[in-house]
């Protein structure tokens, strides 16, 4: 039997017991033993759990047409999911997320309502309020009773394994290029029919203006950022779930490919929360490995390209700037522009449509507003400030492992722009929050049917 993790600091500390009958969608869920050992959960809900991650993975350039708006398939896929958990009875509401949730979201909708009485020019999008109503609904629920830790765990090994496979194909993509063989070519666009692929974001990255070589994406993540930090990721969570070294290695390799600073950013932040929540899961060839990344990656063909980029975040037109200080400067001063905006923000959707031109796209990088400015300038600071409130708590309140929730709120709220990310936000809620352990999960679970 395979281990799996049951405390939050050792994932592989307690083996889990499959019950004589296992049970399925109509049987009784198992209370803890007494012999200390979690029951498995069933096998049917793993093999869910893993089809599920791999499809948000490779599939987070698909989209669907909502309305005339194109839409994540991430979105059906997680409702999918979600329907199937309660019907079966897997998963329970989370009463504190739950009440959270409702305030933020009653907030949110206040101030939307102001908007919509005080601005004549109707410059808000409902689709956008209903997009962030229906991306963290899901986050209310998590796994019923001791199942919660195992099913984020197996979530975080299919995570892990489908990284890998994305990080031989970066690497190959990006080495054809550099060797001679290959030619770029946005291959998932040419297969798919139109509005078929998610749009608005930046596919063709080159390593430098007019060189030719374009950052890999593994040919399905929407940007190479993505690439790059769902690599460091997979590499956090690789090291709480003890996976091989090499493996570890293979991961830097394709966060390399993507030639982004933030993967190596929130790898050394994760690192960090490591060895301050969680030292004894980092073995001597974990650390052997971490002095082997940086020294690789920087006599790599790719380390002369990452060095350029140092400057980045005080250089303005850079991706960098646009990313890291435009943002909060750009929301700054659109609610100083009309103070009313700190109390009820400037409507749903808003950064796009009500802060100058000038400030959302520069010499032809688009403004990345992440999380804390989006919020505060679109809804206010108090409606964006509750909002913020359920997103960390969600993520980090009870969840399985130590320094990876917290590592995943750094790289939502300060490396992306990932509020209305789905891809980001499914994922984000099954490898923390989702296996979070049930406010009563000493009692017996009602049966299921």
């Amino acid at each position: 039997m395979t281990a799996v993790p049951a405390t939050r600091e050792d994932v592989t500390a307690v083996t889990l017991t499959r019950p004589t009958e296992v049970p399925g969608p109509t049987a009784a869920v198992p209370v803890r033993p007494r012999g200390g050992a979690l029951p498995a959960p069933p096998a049917w809900y793993l093999r869910l759990v893993t089809v599920f991650v791999v499809l948000v993975v490779l599939l987070q350039r698909i989209g669907v047409d909502a309305g005339g708006t194109v839409v994540s398939a991430a979105v059906p896929m997680a409702y999918a999911f979600l329907g199937v958990s309660v019907v079966t009875h897997m998963v329970v509401v989370s009463r504190l997320r739950a009440g959270l949730l409702t305030v933020a979201v009653s907030a949110v909708l206040l101030t939307t309502a102001a908007v919509s009485w005080l601005d004549v020019d109707d410059r808000f999008s409902l689709s956008s309020l209903a997009l962030l109503i229906a991306l963290y609904l899901p986050w209310v629920f998590c796994v019923r009773g001791p199942y919660g830790a195992a099913v984020v765990a197996q979530a975080g090994r299919t995570f892990v394994r489908t990284m890998l496979v994305l990080s031989v194909v970066g690497m190959a993509q990006l080495g054809a290029q550099l060797a001679g063989v290959w030619e770029w070519a946005d291959v998932l666009r040419d297969l798919l029919p139109s509005g078929w692929v998610v749009p608005m974001y930046n596919y063709t990255n080159e390593l430098s203006y007019g060189v030719g070589v374009f950052k890999s994406t593994a040919f399905v993540a929407l940007e190479p950022s993505f690439l790059s930090q769902y690599c460091a990721l997979a590499i956090l969570i690789g090291i709480v779930l003890r996976v091989r070294a090499w493996q570890l290695l293979l991961l830097a390799g394709g966060l390399a490919s993507a030639v982004s600073g933030t993967g190596l950013v929130l790898l050394g932040v994760g690192a960090g929360l490591l060895l301050v929540r969680a030292p004894r899961l980092l073995r001597v060839s974990y650390v052997v490995v971490g002095a082997l990344i940086p020294v690789l990656i920087y006599f790599s063909p790719v380390g002369s390209f990452l060095l350029e980029r140092q400057g980045e975040f005080t250089q303005e037109g850079t991706s960098g700037n646009a990313r890291f200080v435009l943002p909060y400067q750009a929301a700054w001063d659109g609610l100083m522009a009309e103070p009313v905006r700190f109390f009820i923000g400037a409507g749903p959707g808003a950064v796009d449509r009500v802060l100058p031109s000038e400030e959302v796209t520069v010499n032809g990088t688009d403004v990345l507003y992440s999380i804390i400015p989006k919020l505060a300038f679109e809804y206010g600071i108090l409606a964006g400030g509750l909002f913020i409130l359920f997103l960390v708590l969600a993520t980090i309140d009870r969840a399985p492992w130590r320094a990876v929730p917290a590592s995943m709120v750094f790289m939502v709220f300060v490396l992306s722009g990932a509020l209305l990310q789905p891809q980001t936000a499914v994922l984000m809620w099954l490898l923390s929050g989702f296996g979070a352990a049930e406010e009563r999960a000493r009692r017996a679970p009602a049966p299921i049917g």
